[in-house]
């Protein structure tokens, strides 16, 4: 931006009065005869601009027209108009450019008739003050008597009085120019200007004191009612006149008047404390209102100010209670009843917030507060339309309130609208400089729009504007997260936790967005995002235990857990959780995320689990494609595609998931095709339903590696096994809020399998196959309450899973293909559970989990009856180090397509594997998290698990004992803005009683370290070694022994610009390092692929997003 000027007004009329300066000004525009055009011919096709806001006395003046004429809200501009505002009377127009101009009181300015230039907006200013947000790329210049001004994308302010002339830029870069020298200005910088005389340079301190007449002020008197004597109210009025005008000084002059004249005044104390509020000094906004409240208890106007100034500091609950004690002394009082209802809606309190919200228009339909209240109580309701309606209402009753700006921003952004939305919540933020919750929300709405150089400068405004609100730093920290930053993001987030108060938990001033946890759940994706995988799973543990609710938490631990062996179970769990919990949201459901035993290499699939990444900051009607593909060597093929739409009560989903290869080895092939579709609709705010319908067909040979080598003969049983599954699965869902702080949530699923398992018999005379055919059908049924607040919270829970299995066994002859058939058997696999959990917070630095389940178990000739206590503690020793614990006692239940809501983890630990149905575990652990300066993470856990495995035979099921111990420690760094480092070392040990079914010990320690680069441009690549030695131990001399190798891995890629998805190419094991290895297969209730494969993989992988 540049402000330019010849400086010709000044050097012909420097002597003139303001009034001949306005004259000249007018014949100036006058320019070219032809340009003269009747106000009805103004319309929006060549209006230079529109106003959007009247308050107080707006007058025009049409070129050809001699007489001024009122000016009313949507009246438009053309060439040659001029426009004045009267004392004590403000205006904001809209630009044809884009931009927003917000006039002061006694001020005027001239649209030229006539362009020198049509690819420049031209602007004459005579007098008085504006404050211009641009940013168009179209140049925008400003003509005063002794600066000109040329505009590029910035905001700013202009001020012409007298002799003197000032600029003043809050944000961008503006060239001053004159006669007698010119001047570049940046962020924080002005210009002062004197009659002849060149620029001079100043530096701003607190730039937004230049534009307090532009801010809004709330009004807490909600009519003029006697106190004390007639003068005193006279004054007491006037002053909030002004200050609804935004004429700070001239008010503050009158209320030092009545202090003067009644030092306890407490109607001027809240009205101080308003101003404080509104000029963000949060402390002596505090002071001030307390004052007031001491000077004069009885005074409902005193309580008002005093919760304005405790909403400031983020004390909702007190703000409320200062409000209800407003509303007892004056139960007739609208605002009381507005500002009830406003933090009602802080704190969750829906219906509440609405009965409050209908009150106060009751009372008072006549004021802009109440109705944009009850507009705000409408949103959240899932009412857009009558949202809306009541929002452009309360505009025309106060044009100068920013919040319903912001409301039917919201509203028109939730039905699709994005454009028009943005346009309102530009002209919110004109109206209000300095609302950090404003500047907010319209870099969100810019984040929509891709345009995140725009999105960034509200964010940093928004910083500066409050500096103690969490908000903008969160958003901030997400969309640096997707422009490929994460270093600068995990920055971002730790600020927003720091300002509040190192809290998970948050909620929004008007609870417009649902924050829960938001802070802890996108902080542990960032710590993902870097590869912190151990440090993100403590801070998703930290965040639950917060707040069990968060649905973000879940679906990030569900998405962690896909890179952890034996976590199926829980992953998919989890995945559930979020799904019951989550809100309506265009958020695609991945077919393949909900499947437990795909059996895929990890991260080798066509998408990456966490590409919800491409989802919206802001809720709004869309729709979303998302599409994936992976090729590879080993003839490997994979795609998966998402289509999702999503309105203000109703989402759907519809995917397809398909994956192919030959595998690394002889009969390790796979072949996956799934189906799914996914709809939830919220029939009220508080009643959430959803369902989910999903088919999957899967054919794999053998993906067991047991510590052997590869063979091309078939005959070898390694080669023999198959394995067929065709799986239907229906479930329904619903989420019930009770209360703000208390909702239930019920799954119920059906699932029909059936499957074909082709075992080699170990016949040592003949080549024989066991075949089973088995057809399982399976219901679950599970219902949870949940209970939350600061201090506590609760989730009571129950279930009831049956299985009915019916086989069928045969045996198949490779030499004859004779089949000797048959033999058969039906059984049930039975439990039910119930359970307690609590979370006690009653500490800031400590965190207490204790629950208990009962469980009872039957199935195949077990019958176990058994009480389970949960316990967990989280401890922060110091601010930099945190203590867990955890002892966890579980039964494995017959899950229907292994998903369940119990809570799978306490305290960072998990407690559901994926073992044997009726698998009775005991889990110990402690574990000790650390940082530094925010840059170096590290930390070590030592969990002990003593199982109980049940083993069948054809005659009786008996337990077998086993015992698994896992050390592991790991170490963090951010080296630089673009740079990470990581190193983990992990132990496990695993013994049971010597049998000849496979290995009785097996002693495994892997040592990863990487390095990963990520540029701001897109591109990040990875490259780390791992070292794994590995001891086998087990009867007879063959597959067992010890191997070690160290296996190199690397993988670059491009993340494309506005969030389109990404491009990487991956190689694992690049120097084809071969070896002997044997998985976790025989720990787990079903076959998984191996985490180490002794061959070179490579393969490419794409994710768009439409």
């Amino acid at each position: 931006m540049n402000i330019c000027c010849p400086d010709l007004l000044h050097r012909r009329f420097g002597e003139a009065s303001n009034q001949m300066l306005i004259l000249i000004a007018m014949l100036f525009s006058l320019g070219h005869i032809d340009s003269l055009h009747a106000a009805s011919e103004c319309g929006i096709a060549t209006a230079h601009a529109r106003i959007v806001s009247v308050q107080g006395v707006i007058e025009i003046k049409r070129i050809q027209e001699k007489a001024w004429q009122p000016a009313s809200m949507d009246t438009l501009l053309c060439g040659g108009d001029m426009i004045r505002s009267r004392s004590r009377s403000r205006a904001a127009l809209r630009l044809n450019n884009d931009s927003m101009l917000r006039l002061d009181q006694r001020s005027s300015i001239i649209f030229p008739a006539t362009q020198e230039d049509k690819n420049i907006s031209l602007l004459d200013f005579i007098e008085g003050a504006i404050h211009i947000i641009t940013r168009t790329p179209k140049p925008f210049r400003i003509r005063t008597p002794f600066v000109n001004a040329s505009v590029d994308g910035t905001e700013f302010l202009v001020r012409v009085h007298g002799n003197d002339a000032e600029v003043v830029v809050y944000e961008g870069k503006v060239s001053v120019s004159n006669d007698w020298g010119r001047l570049a200005l940046n962020d924080h910088e002005a210009a002062i200007i004197h009659k002849d005389q060149a620029p001079q340079k100043e530096i701003m301190i607190f730039p937004i004191d230049a534009v307090q007449w532009a801010l809004y002020y709330p009004t807490i008197l909600d009519y003029w009612q006697d106190r004390g004597t007639q003068d005193i109210d006279a004054l007491i009025h006037q002053a909030g006149q002004l200050l609804n005008t935004g004429q700070v000084e001239e008010a503050r002059t009158i209320i030092q008047r009545v202090l003067q004249q009644e030092p306890g005044n407490s109607d001027a104390y809240a009205l101080l404390a308003i101003v404080a509020v509104v000029q963000n000094d949060k402390d002596q906004a505090l002071g001030l209102a307390t004052a007031a409240v001491t000077h004069h208890p009885q005074s409902a106007a005193a309580h008002l100010a005093l919760s304005y100034a405790q909403q400031a500091n983020f004390q909702i609950e007190a703000a409320l209670k200062s409000v209800q004690q407003a509303m007892l002394l004056d139960p007739q009082h609208a605002l009381a009843w507005a500002r009830i209802a406003e933090l009602r809606m802080s704190l969750g309190e829906l219906e509440q917030a609405r009965q409050a919200a209908q009150q106060a228009v009751k009372l008072n339909p006549a004021l802009s507060k109440t109705q944009t209240i009850l507009g705000f109580a409408q949103l959240l309701q899932l009412e857009t339309q009558a949202a809306k309606v009541i929002f452009q209402h309360a505009i025309e009753l106060d044009q100068a309130d920013p919040m319903p700006r912001l409301g039917l921003g919201i509203a028109l952004i939730r039905e699709g609208s994005l454009e028009a939305g943005r346009i309102e919540l530009e002209i919110a933020a004109s109206l209000d400089p300095a609302n950090s919750l404003i500047r907010s929300y319209l870099g969100k709405a810019y984040f929509e729009e891709k345009r995140y150089p725009l999105s960034s400068t509200q964010f940093d405004l928004a910083k500066e504007r409050d500096p103690k609100d969490p908000t903008p730093w969160l958003y901030d920290g997400i969309q640096k997260q997707t422009q490929n930053r994460p270093v600068e993001a995990l920055r971002d987030i730790q600020k927003s936790i720091e300002l509040n108060n190192n809290r998970a938990v948050y909620r929004s001033r008007l609870l417009l967005d649902r924050d829960e946890a938001a802070r802890g759940s996108s902080l542990a994706r960032i710590f993902e995002n870097l590869g912190f995988e151990k440090r993100a799973i403590m801070e998703t543990a930290k965040s639950l235990s917060f707040d069990p609710a968060n649905h973000s938490a879940h679906r990030f631990l569900s998405d962690t857990y896909a890179n952890i062996p034996r976590h199926e179970a829980a992953r998919v769990s989890e995945l559930l959780q979020a799904q019951l919990l989550q809100p309506i949201n265009v958020n695609p459901v991945q077919p393949h995320m909900a499947v437990a035993d795909l059996n895929i290499i990890n991260n080798t699939g066509p998408s990456n689990p966490g590409f919800n990444e491409f989802t919206p900051l802001m809720e709004r009607s869309r729709t979303q494609l998302v599409t994936s593909g992976v090729v590879g060597n080993n003839s490997s093929l994979g795609n998966e595609v998402v289509f999702s739409k999503f309105n203000e009560r109703t989402s759907i989903s519809l995917g397809q998931f398909h994956y192919e290869t030959n595998g690394f080895r002889t009969n390790n092939d796979q072949n996956h095709d799934i189906l799914n579709a996914f709809v939830q609709h919220a029939l009220t705010s508080k009643l959430n339903l959803q369902a989910e319908v999903r088919t999957r067909s899967t054919d794999h040979g053998n993906l067991l590696l047991d510590f052997d080598k590869d063979s091309a003969n078939l005959n070898l049983p390694q080669n023999r096994f198959r394995r067929k599954i065709d799986e239907d699965s229906v479930r329904v869902g619903a989420r019930y809020d009770l209360t703000s702080n208390q909702n239930v949530i019920m799954s119920s699923q059906y699932t029909n399998r059936k499957s074909e398992n082709t075992d080699p018999n170990l016949n040592p005379i003949r080549l024989i196959n066991d075949v089973t055919s088995a057809k399982n059908e399976a219901y679950q049924t599970e219902i949870q309450y949940q209970f939350r607040s600061d201090k506590t919270n609760l989730l009571a829970g129950s279930g009831i899973y049956r299985t009915d299995v019916d086989r069928e066994m045969r045996e198949i002859s490779l030499t004859t293909e004779r089949v000797n058939c048959c033999s058969t058997d039906s059984f049930n696999n039975d439990k039910t559970n119930g359970y307690v959990y609590t979370n006690l917070n009653l500490n800031e630095n400590i965190t207490t989990t204790l629950g208990f389940s009962y469980d009872s178990y039957q199935g195949r000739g077990l019958s176990i009856d058994r009480f389970n206590p949960k316990f967990g503690l989280q401890l922060n020793l110091t601010k930099q180090l945190r203590l867990r614990m955890a002892w966890l006692e579980t039964i494995k239940a017959p899950l229907t397509t292994q998903q369940t809501i119990e809570p799978t983890q306490v305290a960072g630990f998990n407690q559901l594997f994926d073992d044997p149905n009726g698998t009775k575990s005991r889990r110990m652990g402690i574990g000790l998290d650390a940082h530094h300066e925010n840059k170096i993470f590290t930390g070590f856990e030592i969990s002990s698990r003593d199982l109980e495995v049940p083993i069948h035979s054809s005659r009786s099921s008996s337990f077998q004992d086993q015992e698994e111990n896992l050390y592991r420690a790991y170490l963090y760094k951010l080296l630089h803005t673009h740079w990470t480092a990581r190193s983990e070392i992990q132990f496990e040990k695993f013994s049971r009683a010597e049998t000849s079914a496979g290995p009785h010990a097996i002693d495994t320690l892997s040592i990863p370290t990487g390095i990963d680069y990520f540029s701001p441009k897109g591109f990040f690549a990875n490259l780390t070694g791992t070292f794994v030695h590995q001891k086998v131990d087990r009867q007879g001399s063959q597959n067992e022994g010890i191997d070690k190798f160290f296996l190199v891995d690397a993988s670059i890629g491009y993340r494309l610009p506005n969030r389109r998805g990404l491009f990487s190419l991956e190689a694992r094991n690049i120097f084809d390092e071969s070896f002997l290895f044997r998985n976790v297969n025989f720990q787990t209730s079903e076959p998984v692929n191996s985490r180490f494969i002794p061959t070179r993989t490579i393969f490419a992988r794409v994710t768009l997003n439409f």
